[in-house]
C-alpha cells in the first residue's frame, strides 16, 4: 500500500496544458502521435478487423513508441500535448506520467514492485498510456558487467509488463465485433541514449520517433511561441538570432 501511494504522488496529478500548436516544430513527430494515441480511439472501426473492413487491411494500433533524441528538444513536451490531448477528449484516454528515478527505489525488491504497480494502476484506468522518462536508466542493456541483481529484475519486470500491453494489443485487434477496443495499454517512452536500450525492450517499443534538433525555422518559430504576449523592441531581429542559434 506505502508503494502505491508513493506511485501515486509521483504520476502527474493536474493535467498539463500543452497544445499542439504550443510545440514549434516536430509536425511529423505530432502527425505520427496523433495517429498512433488519438485515432485508435477516435475511429476505433479503422483499428479493428470486422468484416465490412475486410478488403481493407486493418491498421494495428502500436502497444509501445520511443521518443529519441537529443536532449532538450522536446520529447517531454510531446508527451504532455498527448496528455492534453486525452484530457480534452479529443481521444479520451487516461495518461500516467513517470520518471525512471520515480520507479527506482533504494530498498531491495521495490522497483519492480513499482513498474508492476504501474501496470496494474494502468490497467485499471483502460485505456490508458503510460509515459516513461529517461527509460534507458531503467531498461539498459542486460548482463553488463556492473549490472546489479536489482536492476536486472526491475528491467524483466519491466519487459513483462511491456509484453503484457502488447499481448493485450494484440489480442484486441483480433477480436472481430464493430468498435474494437484499441490497446487497453500503451507505454510511450523517452531517451536521450537509445543505443543503451536493451534490444528486447527496443522490440517492445516497435514505433520509434526521432526528435531532432530544431531547424532554421523552428528555431524562429518557437521564439515567437515565447515571445507571444511580449514587446519587443524594433531591432529585434527574430529570423536572425534564429539563424545565430544553430545547434542550440
Amino acid at each position: 500500500q506505502d508503494l502505491v501511494q508513493q506511485l501515486g504522488r509521483d504520476i502527474l496529478e493536474q493535467v498539463p496544458t500543452v497544445g499542439w500548436d504550443d510545440i514549434a516544430g516536430l509536425e511529423e513527430a505530432k502527425e505520427v502521435l496523433r495517429e498512433s494515441v488519438a485515432l485508435p480511439l477516435m475511429v476505433q472501426e479503422l483499428f479493428s478487423q470486422i468484416p465490412i473492413l475486410q478488403p481493407i487491411k486493418a491498421r494495428a494500433p502500436h502497444a509501445g513508441l520511443l521518443l529519441f533524441g537529443p536532449p532538450g528538444t522536446g520529447k517531454t513536451m510531446l508527451a504532455k500535448a498527448v496528455a492534453t490531448a486525452g484530457s480534452s477528449g479529443e481521444c479520451r484516454t487516461h495518461f500516467i506520467n513517470v520518471s525512471s528515478s520515480t520507479l527506482a527505489s533504494k530498498y531491495r525488491g521495490e522497483s519492480e514492485k513499482l513498474v508492476r504497480f504501474l501496470f496494474e494502476i494502468a490497467r485499471a484506468h483502460q485505456p490508458c498510456v503510460v509515459f516513461i522518462d529517461e527509460i534507458d536508466a531503467l531498461g539498459g542493456e542486460r548482463g553488463a558487467a556492473n549490472e546489479h541483481e536489482a536492476s536486472r529484475r526491475t528491467k524483466t519486470e519491466l519487459l513483462t509488463q511491456a509484453g503484457l500491453a502488447a499481448g493485450a494489443a494484440a489480442a484486441s485487434q483480433r477480436r472481430r465485433r464493430p468498435g474494437g477496443r484499441p490497446p487497453p495499454v500503451m507505454l510511450l517512452a523517452a531517451t536521450n541514449h537509445p543505443w543503451a536500450l536493451d534490444d528486447a525492450l527496443r522490440r517492445r517499443l516497435e514505433k520509434r520517433i526521432y526528435i531532432p534538433l530544431p531547424s532554421r525555422a523552428d528555431r524562429e518559430q518557437l521564439l515567437r511561441l515565447h515571445l507571444r504576449g511580449m514587446r519587443t523592441g524594433p531591432d529585434v531581429d527574430l529570423a536572425q538570432i534564429a539563424a545565430a542559434t544553430e545547434g542550440y
